[in-house]
């Protein structure tokens, strides 16, 4: 496994060993090992370590990428020629501004030791602890347990040297009944540490015996209270159709035409921030540039996309650090989102909705329409009706369509609790919320 210093090392010389008016490489390591269990037993192990890297050459206005995962010199080399060779063969983009000069950079250790070390046997008993509870109920749990360490690095010929490594622990669980009841549950956190097996087990198993025999639910618009799992999906939304400089600026995103104004509940405030003391990832993106604390959306009125090197030019704006590896068709992309946090308890949202459902997470989803973030997808892994403040009746799965926007514009109520969701290098970090319109359009089971 690589180090930063090491990787910048490989990235400089990579750069060293590009013929062309202006070099970048980025260098990707990661070393990881999962454990995947099914039927409340381990069914797999497996390990993997790998390091990519990824070179752009830039002749005048004509830009290159080529990539390899050896690291002799004679394939860094070939990876270095074949950049900029298709820079020779590729059209001119007279917008382009050239590649990014080197800015500060914070680098916070965010590579643990307790995760470096959560080898097979520390998962393998973590997966005793997350089944126990299932297995004891007559119920079957599957899922996995990961750990993984990154090193990404990134130099540039104008002099751009950064590095650093990042962990992330994660395991999931899905709990199954003969019964139609299915429960789920998910970690994740840079520090293994912080993993409560046993409490992630007994959460999904208890969905799953309370979701049994589950009932159907006429379609129509309900209070939702929408579990962080669910949450994390509209962010992660968001963040793809709605919050990129391009995308605003191509009049796609529910941000064209709306900056400054309101459109969400006040309860409502997104950021963008790598350097949150509690954020995962890399405080700097993919080409070496700082990440900025963006405000997306600020009590809900509709703040400022994120922007990279070569949107921040084009627009006569700063950049912000959200540049996505090149070749980069999407434009900057925030991968640090956060929904702030609100001042109640799951219990008390549940508890201030007299008639309306429970989601626990979304499956499926996809976009219908990217200027209003609308959605469409189904619900899974312990759906409920609540009545007068509480969860009743178990509810087959149901299939919704929903703007985003409209959703959290009716937003009533945010939990103090956030959770991690995703994978450590893009995980959002998300509460529960309480929404007074949600649209199911019917059952899907």
């Amino acid at each position: 496994m690589l180090t930063p210093i090491q990787a910048r090392e490989l990235a400089r010389h990579v750069v060293e060993l590009t013929p062309a008016d202006q070099a970048e490489c980025l260098v990707a390591a990661e070393k990881s090992a999962l454990t995947r269990f099914a039927n409340n037993r381990i069914n797999q192990n497996v390990a993997e370590t790998n390091a990519l890297i990824s070179v752009r050459a830039v002749l005048g206005k004509h830009i290159g990428v080529a990539s390899t995962n050896r690291l002799d010199d004679a394939s860094l080399r070939a990876a270095a020629e074949a950049a900029v060779a298709a820079a020779r063969i590729s059209p001119e983009d007279p917008n382009f501004p050239g590649l990014p000069g080197p800015a500060p950079v914070e680098t916070p250790e965010r590579a643990y030791p307790s995760t470096r070390a959560f080898d097979a046997e520390a998962r393998a008993r973590a997966v005793g602890a997350i089944i126990d509870q299932s297995s004891e109920h007559g119920l079957t749990a599957a899922g996995k347990v990961r750990a993984a360490e990154h090193t990404i690095a990134v130099a540039n010929s104008l002099g751009v040297d950064v590095g650093m490594a990042l962990t992330g622990a994660q395991a999931t669980v899905l709990s199954a009944g003969a019964d139609g009841g299915s429960g789920w549950a998910s970690f994740l956190d840079g520090d293994a540490a912080n993993l409560a097996p046993k409490a992630l087990g007994d959460v999904a198993a208890d969905l799953a015996l309370r979701s049994a025999t589950p009932g159907a639910l006429d379609a129509g618009e309900y209070a939702v209270v929408l579990g962080p799992e669910a949450v994390s999906d509209i962010l992660d939304f968001l963040a793809y159709v709605g919050f990129s400089a391009k995308a605003v600026e191509e009049g796609r995103s529910f941000m064209s035409g709306h900056i400054g104004e309101k459109l969400m509940s006040e309860l409502v405030s997104i950021t963008d921030d790598a350097l949150a003391p509690h954020a995962m990832g890399t405080t700097f993106d993919y080409e070496g540039q700082p990440k900025v604390r963006v405000p997306l959306v600020e009590r809900g009125v509709v703040g400022q996309p994120v922007t990279d090197s070569y949107w921040a030019a084009k627009l006569g704006r700063p950049n912000t650090g959200h540049a996505l590896p090149a070749p980069n068709t999407y434009g900057p992309m925030p991968l640090n989102v956060e929904f702030a946090a609100g001042d109640a308890t799951l219990d008390e949202l549940i508890g201030s909705v007299k008639h309306g459902v429970y989601v626990t997470r979304f499956h499926y989803v996809n976009v219908e329409d990217p200027v209003s973030v609308l959605l469409t997808g189904m619900t899974r892994d312990g759906t409920f009706a609540i009545e007068n403040g509480k969860l009743a009746r178990p509810l087959k799965n149901l299939r919704f369509t929903q703007s985003a926007v409209e959703a959290l514009a009716s937003c009533q109520g945010v939990t103090r609790e956030r959770s991690f969701i995703g994978v450590e290098e893009s995980a959002a970090f998300a509460p529960a919320l309480l929404l007074g319109r949600f649209a199911f359009t019917g059952q899907t089971a």
